[in-house]
């Protein structure tokens, strides 16, 4: 235990003073007026609740809006990443007042490697191609930016920390697989679980991996890239969307939650972490500590993201049904019925509240599974070794009778639906509105749950009468994972906000940002 808790704790200490922000001496720092951040501020607060986001990627979307905004407005790099710096801190997404302008300069090479990038495919595969790739290309940029802005050096650690242990644990069993994608696939799950990286931040990883010198010496890679980069994007989604994601996922996910405890512990005293390796006792109470600490937080958490599920999914359902339902409804089909209107307005709101009563936090017995999973993950402790098979092709009959009842699965729960609905007077659209904000909410709250089941490591038991209602919500809680994942694409809200809001709203503020600024300039004039 001593050996491996010094050598992590060795890490962390080196990858903490890689994490400081250096500032020479005289160099001014970046700084925004309070009552524009103010405003900033509220206006990021009122946009997650529309688009809604967890709470670890709010800061590399921010970033990726701004850029879409701001990326072809002109040339100007420097300009361009200080206003992505600047609205990011009146946005509270970093710190005030704390970091260098030399910051400022480094987000502007990382705009024109990626302009250089668009325009180069722009101009040898035209702008349709360039236009496909487009949010792509600043789907990567942003992870870069973020990464520039904010290292996380010392999350690294625990990633290449947890990555060693589960070599030491799992065995992929795969005639087809080369090992290096083997150890590709064992490091992106642990990405996925550990600091749960969404696809632009593992397409950043496999580039990075896959091809170091777009970061080291991008001129280098730059034609490559160019010529090849339909190629690289379709071989890097082959290996984000592998066969084997859910079962490498699903084994990671219960150790991923003990480091995330262990990593707490250490953080709170990192400087006098050492004391952890020589005292048993201490180590073990620290964990409990922590374990009660983030069984706390994570009930604040879980209400704050119910309270924004509920508040987004009756927002966008009230406006739909002013706007589309009720209108629909007594002017074109002349059938409107106050009922219907209530049950399709309400149901959504009260079946999420329904979902969230049912979630529980972890029990004592749970923590004590924590501490000894912790203790045999320092002590080297494996365990009998996991082997994870490709999944086991199936005969072409097989493959069909089984799609067919999934299928047959897969409608029955909506007919009933439709069919009830049909009876109580609900019309064609209404039906749709309901399932489809039916299917949301279910996506919502297994979403939520999934929160709430961070942190329990005892494994979930089985029973029929859980299986059959996971049989009869599995149709809605997957249409709803394909509509929030594609609601965002054309989410007239969203829009609104981006092109009818953000863009004028940011304008005006840094038109009074400047204005103040001069305004400073002349008081201090008369001070001089």
């Amino acid at each position: 235990m001593t050996q491996k808790l010094t050598g992590l704790l060795d890490n962390l200490h080196s990858a903490d003073a890689r994490d400081k922000i250096v500032i020479k001496e005289g160099e001014e720092l970046i700084k925004v007026n309070i009552m524009t951040s103010a405003v900033a501020l509220m206006y990021e607060k009122i946009r997650t609740i529309i688009d809604y986001k967890e709470e670890h990627l709010l800061r590399k979307s921010a970033i990726f809006r701004i850029l879409k905004r701001r990326f072809l407005e002109s040339r100007d790099y420097f300009k361009i990443s200080e206003n992505v710096v600047k609205e990011l801190v009146s946005a509270g997404y970093l710190e005030n007042n704390k970091y260098p302008q030399s910051k400022i300069i480094e987000v502007a090479k990382v705009v024109e490697k990626y302009d250089m990038l668009y325009s180069g495919v722009e101009e040898q595969k035209g702008l349709t191609t360039a236009l496909n790739l487009y949010d792509w290309i600043l789907g990567i940029a942003s992870c870069e930016i973020e990464e520039t802005l904010v290292p996380a050096n010392k999350e690294k650690v625990f990633v290449r920390f947890m990555y060693e242990e589960m070599k030491n644990r799992l065995e992929i069993v795969s005639e087809k697989m080369t090992e290096e994608e083997k150890s590709l696939q064992l490091y992106l799950a642990v990405n996925r679980s550990l600091i749960k990286s969404d696809k632009p931040m593992l397409e950043f990883l496999i580039l990075k991996l896959w091809h170091p010198d777009w970061q080291n010496d991008y001129q280098v890679f730059l034609p490559q890239f160019i010529d090849q980069i339909s190629k690289i994007k379709e071989d890097i989604n082959k290996q984000i969307n592998h066969r084997l994601t859910n079962k490498l996922l699903g084994f990671c996910r219960r150790y991923a939650t003990m480091i995330l405890i262990l990593r707490d512990v250490i953080y709170k005293e990192l400087k006098s972490a050492q004391s952890l390796t020589d005292d048993s006792k201490l180590l073990e109470s620290k964990i409990r500590e922590v374990c009660q600490e983030k069984y706390s937080i994570t009930r604040r958490r879980l209400r704050t993201h119910i309270w924004r599920a509920i508040i987004y999914v009756f927002l966008t359902k009230m406006l739909l049904a002013l706007i589309l339902e009720i209108p629909f409804d007594m002017y074109i089909l002349h059938t409107f019925s106050w009922t219907a209107a209530i049950i399709n307005i309400t149901f959504p709101p009260l079946l999420m509240i329904l979902i969230a009563t049912t979630i529980r936090t972890p029990s004592e017995k749970n923590t004590q599974i924590m501490i000894n999973g912790i203790e045999d993950l320092l002590s080297g402790k494996t365990g009998d070794m996991q082997y994870i098979r490709e999944i086991k092709k199936r005969n072409w009959f097989t493959w069909l009778l089984f799609n067919l009842v999934y299928l047959v699965s897969f409608i029955v729960p909506f007919a009933l639906i439709i069919y009830f609905l049909y009876k109580i007077q609900f019309s064609w659209l209404s039906i749709l509105l309901f399932i489809v904000f039916a299917s949301i909410v279910s996506f919502f709250g297994v979403r939520i749950r999934g929160m709430a089941r961070e942190l329990i490591v005892l494994k979930k038991r089985e029973n029929i009468t859980g299986e059959f209602f996971d049989f009869l919500t599995l149709p809605f809680i997957r249409m709803g994972r394909f509509l929030s994942l594609n609601f965002s694409r054309i989410n007239i809200f969203v829009f609104i906000f981006d092109f009818m809001i953000e863009a004028p709203l940011k304008i005006i503020l840094q038109a009074i940002e400047e204005w103040l600024a001069f305004f400073k300039e002349k008081k201090e004039d008369i001070f001089q």
